[in-house]
This record gives structure tokens, C-alpha cells and sequence, in this order.
């Protein structure tokens, strides 16, 4: 019996020739391809393990291959609107599906819509669930990162919309990425935004662990395996890498995280008003 290979599966929304590639990791090559269409960012999961679902950028369905198959029959998975991300539970029993500013839930082996979310203002840009499938994070264009409890989503009473476990509002501009740690309902939870800062959240409390301030918006967001270290993507195409081992001791590092938030905010409302203020000088009508 062969070893395990280690491969990594990529999207390209601008790929001309795949819509998903499979790369052998040591040695760079490309194993497979997936054709048919562009699958979006945030928009491509694992499902079992025995299928691979792709989200079409712009479309309202979803690309589903079966791994085991070799012609690589493609399925389409219509939707009620643009898919803007998707992921799967852990245990391949549920899909979560964003939609513009909402979030639906199906379930796997009948395909029945179980709930439909709306607590997001704005589209829903990333999903994710915890390791053991406890909870999921969502993301979205208003800044706002929701923490919801599957659990409590499934027994909501359906003439009422579903609150969740935690509201995280301290983002000033669009969330770009997520990532949960391990630990299920004890998971940590980072979060990445274009008003340049990645923030990590404790899940079973909702507090803000740390708030990291860069000098480029963030794009994306991943711990590592131990969460010794958070490393974050810098639209720049930089990416730092943050040290958590001593999360204890940065009580004075969040301090002046914040802190330099509020000078770079202020710094942005002065730079408005002399624009609106020197937009009036130069338009004001000659006497």
C-alpha cells in the first residue's frame, strides 16, 4: 500500500485553464486539475472526503466533483444566488452556504434547507467551523464577525431568526478571512480585516484576546498547529508572523495596539475634514 501523499488543493479565479488544482507539495507537481468555471475565494471545501465542492465566482451554483472518479464528471448544485463562500462541517453532515448577506444551512444526505441566517448587513465573505463542529464563525463586508452555536441553530424556533453566541463588532472595515483553532468550543478564533489589524478571539467567552495593528490591509489569517504563532497575509503580499506563545504576557502590546487604532482613526477623520475642507476652497464660487 502506497505511503500517504501530501498535496495541496487551490483555487485560481483567474485561471484559464482549471477551476481547482491538486500540487504535490515537496516536489511542486501538479497531480490534478478540475475544470469548469472560476471558483471564488473562500469558496472551495472538502465534503467527507469524498467530494470536492467549488463555489462558482459571480454564479449561483456550486461545482461538485467526486474524488474517486477518474473522467471527473462534473455536478452542479444550483443556489438561490451568487455564492460568495461555503464550507463544510467536520463530519460531512452539514453545508454552510453564504449568499449575499445571508447564510444557509443544508443538510448533506437529504439536501433539505434546515435554516436560513440573517444577521449579516452586508455579503458574507468567509465561513468556517470549529474542529469538532460545535460552532461556525462567519464573516462579512460589514465588519461584523458572528459566533454561532450549531446546536442552538438547529433547535431555533423557525418563526424566529437565531441569535449568535457572540457578536465581535471591533473591526472598522470589511472582514477578509477567519480561522478556528482547536479546541472546539474552547477554540481561539483570528480574524482578519482590511482596516489592517488580525484580532484573536476567545470563542467560549467572546473576549478579545489580541489585536495586532500593521501598516497594509490583511488578507488572510491562519494558526498554526500548536497556535504558537499567527501568520497574516499582507495585501502587499508580505506575510508576518505573529508570536502567541507568551499571550499572557502582551497585556501592554494590546494596550498600544489600541491605542495606535485610535491615533490612526483620528489620523483618518483629520485627513478627511482637510479634504472636505479644501474640496470647499477650491470649489467655492468666485465673488
Amino acid at each position: 500500500m502506497a505511503a500517504p501523499m501530501e498535496v495541496a488543493v487551490c483555487t485560481d479565479s483567474a485561471g484559464q485553464l482549471w477551476s481547482c488544482v491538486v500540487w504535490e507539495l515537496h516536489s511542486g507537481a501538479n497531480l490534478l486539475t478540475y475544470r469548469g468555471g472560476q471558483a471564488g475565494p473562500h469558496g472551495l471545501a472538502l465534503l467527507n472526503g469524498g467530494y470536492l465542492l467549488a463555489a462558482q465566482l459571480g454564479k449561483n451554483y456550486i461545482s461538485a466533483w467526486e474524488l474517486q472518479r477518474k473522467d471527473q464528471l462534473q455536478h452542479k448544485i444550483m443556489c438561490p444566488g451568487p455564492v460568495t463562500c461555503l464550507t463544510t462541517s467536520p463530519d460531512g453532515l452539514y453545508v454552510l452556504v453564504g449568499i449575499e448577506e445571508s447564510i444557509h444551512l443544508w443538510e448533506v444526505c437529504t439536501g433539505n434547507l434546515l435554516c436560513l441566517l440573517s444577521r449579516h448587513y452586508q455579503d458574507v465573505v468567509c465561513l468556517r467551523f470549529t474542529d469538532d463542529g460545535s460552532h461556525f464563525i462567519s464573516g462579512g463586508k460589514d465588519c461584523l464577525a458572528l459566533a454561532w452555536s450549531l446546536c442552538s441553530v438547529l433547535q431555533a424556533d423557525p418563526s424566529r431568526i437565531p441569535a449568535p453566541r457572540h457578536v465581535w463588532s471591533q473591526h472598522t472595515l470589511p472582514i477578509t478571512d477567519l480561522h478556528c483553532g482547536l479546541g472546539g468550543a474552547q477554540a481561539r478564533v483570528a480574524t482578519a480585516s482590511l482596516d489592517q489589524t488580525a484580532k484573536l478571539w476567545a470563542l467560549s467567552s467572546g473576549e478579545l484576546l489580541l489585536s495586532v495593528l500593521f501598516d497594509v490591509a490583511i488578507t488572510a489569517v491562519a494558526l498554526d498547529l500548536a497556535e504558537h504563532y499567527m501568520c497574516c497575509g499582507g495585501s502587499d503580499g508580505h506575510i508576518f508572523q505573529v508570536d502567541l506563545s507568551d499571550l499572557d504576557g502582551q497585556d501592554q502590546l494590546r494596550i498600544r495596539v489600541t491605542e495606535l487604532e485610535s491615533e490612526v482613526c483620528n489620523l483618518r477623520k483629520i485627513n478627511r475634514d482637510l479634504f472636505n475642507f479644501s474640496t470647499r476652497i477650491i470649489t467655492r464660487p468666485p465673488k
